[in-house]
Parts: structure tokens; sequence; C-alpha cells
């Protein structure tokens, strides 16, 4: 059974063909999936996506989800997980009520959360807003948003956002090839 995690990040699994924009570990191949998975028509049993597809503008989800139909095998099961639209809501009611009253620390966890919100609901380009707040600014809710997107925050502030040019078609170890 052949079993792929798209955009995997640095959560990944030995057992599975684990793909990210760049190696982010051992068993990781890097692919810029916006040219599409290098895989052959019919040859995926599974694939596992978690807050990738939010990455992409309308056009690129579109052919992705394409992508992903055409490696699928007759029955294939594709998993895509997205951000809690309602959570992140939630979220930006509480800081905005606590920046009423005056919470310095929320007025600026607040500046994060709109971006957030917008960019997960209209993102129309690759890393959004988000990506441009998280680069430019000097981060001192740094905490706030790792605990809201995770640790990969430090990795975002320094990544140079140029693919290995690891050729994924020939290197993925042959056990998930045979």
């Amino acid at each position: 059974m052949k079993l792929l995690n798209l955009g995997c990040g640095k959560h990944y699994h030995a057992e599975w063909i684990n793909i990210d924009y760049t190696k982010t570990g051992e068993n990781v191949f890097p692919c810029n999936l916006l040219n599409g998975i290098p895989f052959k028509d019919d040859e995926i049993d599974v694939i596992y996506n978690s807050h990738l597809f939010e990455h992409f503008n309308k056009h690129n989800g579109i052919n992705f989800i394409k992508e992903c139909y055409r490696v699928l095998k007759p029955n294939g099961i594709l998993r895509i997980v997205v951000p809690d639209l309602e959570g992140i809501a939630k979220e930006y009611l509480l800081q905005l009520e606590k920046s009423l009253l005056g919470d310095k620390n929320a007025q600026t966890n607040y500046e994060w959360i709109v971006i957030e919100m917008i960019d997960q609901m209209i993102r129309n380009k690759s890393g959004g807003e988000m990506m441009n707040y998280i680069k430019n600014k000097q981060l001192i809710n740094e905490n706030y948003i790792i605990n809201r997107i995770g640790s990969e925050v430090k990795d975002l502030r320094n990544i140079n956002h140029t693919p290995n040019t690891y050729h994924l078609k020939n290197n993925i170890n042959q056990k998930f090839l045979g």
C-alpha cells in the first residue's frame, strides 16, 4: 500500500512517502507541488495533507485536487485537513474584547488574529499576509503565534524559499516504488 503525506513539514512517518516544499527531515522529499504530484496515474492508495490546502490560491488549489485524484487509485482515500475557521473566529472575538479593555498583549495578538482569519479565508498567494507578518516584523508576540500555528514560525523566519533541487522521482527510497 502506498501512503502519501503531502506538505508534511516536520510531521512525517517513515512508513509513508513524505513530501514538502523543502527537505524538513531524513524521510522527507522536497517537491514544489505547484508543478504537480510526481507519481503516475492511479499509483497511490491514500493521500493525506494537513494545513497545506490553504496555502494555495484558488486556481492552484483546484489543480492540486485534480492532481490528487489523478495519482489516487480507484477507491483511494484523500484526506484534507484545513484550519478551523470557527476556532479562529472565537479567538478573534476574544482578542478583540481584551484589546478593547486595554490589554496591550491582546492588542498585538489581535493584529495577528485579524491577519490569520483573513488569510485563512481568502489567501491569494502562497504564505499570504501571515508570511509577510512573520518575516517582516519583530514578533513581540512570537509565543502567541507559535501557539496559533506551530513552532514552524521560527523556521519560516529563516527559510530562504528556494526549493531543494533534489530530483524526487529518482530518489525516493525504492521500498516505496517497489
